[in-house]
């Protein structure tokens, strides 16, 4: 079913197809015929591209001439028809083939911060891995005509860059020889350098370095997606063999804070962190997870459930729950399931853990009735979804939808570490005289 635009008095219907005539590539100059479209006959065909079904848009015109016409004439109505186009990479550069008018609205950075407004969450392009000792390389998720090129974020290859994670569109990579962290815009290939902090610019008993940034852009209705140029902060943890140590960077003010610590109950692994709120969580050994809460800046540990056995770390996986809090998603290989457990604090601050569900692989795992191998190689906080390696494949779990999608085939006793990037990527072909068509990417 189609959306409804209300105008004034007026309201008009938006089909749901519209989306899917529209062209997948612009090779020949068009026009826009009346008020609002070329010819059907006239919208161009890429090479391998799905064929435009011409007669369902001449339907789509003449069912409704007089209204569409109107409609597609005014610029307001039109914008609020273009919002609503699916937030998939394929969308916007499809439509603004269709012609100038279009193209021109729809590389405006202010109808892409309305586009980012209206879908709020961005779609899951694919995600970075890395393997010990290699390089990082994006596998893309999508199917064509979404798909992202691989080439197209080739992260860069500084032998001394270690790949930390993704978050708001921008990655974080970490420098331990030169002490330095990286923010990339992944889209733009635009890099921000900052040092470590004096204290731990040289400290040389640190096992393992682990960064992550979040966008403290506070402008009324930002939605993450464009937040290179946004205020940001950083928060650098150095773990030690039984100690980490945390500080957060403002890059408003462009410096680092006081550097706190905390003994903890093992060392910290090479796995992203989770942002809950104004805390991040980063699992430690045997599965417990070290807290730092950036607006409180302390640190603290919290147990894992304590019904849980078993201590290989690739078989949990802190997460976000459904209200926001800590969860925790648990293997347990010799019962054939996955546990999935959410954390509840009293009021003096004491957690305990409750189990929510329990997925049985028996029933929902794919191609195989048992499961000999299987281990957590990341986690999506934006779409809830965890990245699974088993025996039989590489697959992710939708944690709403308990949905299980094969994703390839890897060595499920390697450590890769995956790392998944959400972002509007929103390539469209500016159509300004004298632009010459150049493409122009935007967050």
């Amino acid at each position: 079913m189609g959306h409804v635009i209300a105008y004034g008095q007026s309201s008009y219907q938006l089909s749901s197809d519209l989306p899917s005539f529209l062209p997948q590539k612009k090779k020949n100059k068009t026009r826009c015929v009346g008020s609002w479209m070329m010819d059907p006959a006239e919208v161009p065909q890429g090479q391998g591209s799905p064929r435009v079904d011409g007669r369902r848009l001449r339907r789509f015109v003449l069912k409704g001439a007089g209204s569409v016409s109107t409609v597609l004439g005014d610029d307001n109505l039109l914008i609020e028809i273009l919002v609503r186009l699916p937030p998939k990479p394929s969308s916007l550069p499809r439509a603004s083939a269709v012609c100038k008018r279009w193209g021109s609205i729809l590389s405006d950075p202010v109808f892409r911060k309305r586009f980012r407004k209206h879908h709020q969450k961005p779609p899951l392009l694919g995600f970075f891995s890395r393997h010990v000792g290699a390089d990082s390389l994006f596998t893309p998720l999508l199917d064509p005509p979404d798909r992202t090129p691989a080439e197209r974020f080739a992260v860069p290859q500084e032998s001394d860059w270690d790949f930390m994670g993704c978050r708001h569109g921008l990655a974080v990579l970490i420098s331990q020889p030169r002490r330095e962290i990286v923010v990339w815009e992944p889209l733009t290939g635009q890099q921000r350098h900052v040092p470590f902090p004096k204290g731990l610019d040289n400290y040389a008993k640190c096992l393992y370095w682990h960064s992550t940034l979040l966008c403290v852009d506070a402008e009324d209705g930002h939605v993450h997606g464009d937040c290179f140029s946004s205020p940001f902060k950083l928060v650098l943890i150095c773990a030690c063999r039984t100690r980490a140590f945390g500080v957060v960077y403002d890059s408003a003010s462009g410096f680092w804070g006081n550097i706190i610590s905390i003994v903890t109950t093992g060392p910290m692994l090479s796995r992203p962190g989770v942002l809950i709120g104004s805390a991040v969580y980063w699992l430690i050994q045997e599965g417990d997870v070290l807290a730092f809460d950036i607006e409180r800046q302390s640190l603290s540990i919290v147990k894992k459930p304590t019904d849980v056995h078993g201590s290989h770390f690739m078989r949990f996986q802190p997460l976000r729950t459904d209200d926001g809090a800590l969860g925790m998603a648990v293997i347990q290989l010799s019962k054939q399931n996955i546990q999935l457990w959410a954390s509840k604090s009293n009021s003096d601050g004491v957690v305990s853990w409750v189990l929510q569900k329990t997925v049985q692989l028996d029933e929902r795992f794919p191609r195989s009735p048992h499961v000999n191998v299987l281990l957590m190689r990341g986690y999506d906080e934006d779409t809830n979804t965890i990245f699974l390696s088993s025996d039989s494949g590489d697959f992710t779990l939708q944690l709403e939808t308990m949905q299980f999608t094969n994703i390839g085939r890897g060595d499920p006793w390697s450590f890769r570490i995956y790392y998944p990037y959400t972002s509007f990527y929103t390539t469209v072909r500016r159509v300004a005289a004298g632009d010459g068509g150049a493409e122009h990417v935007n967050g």
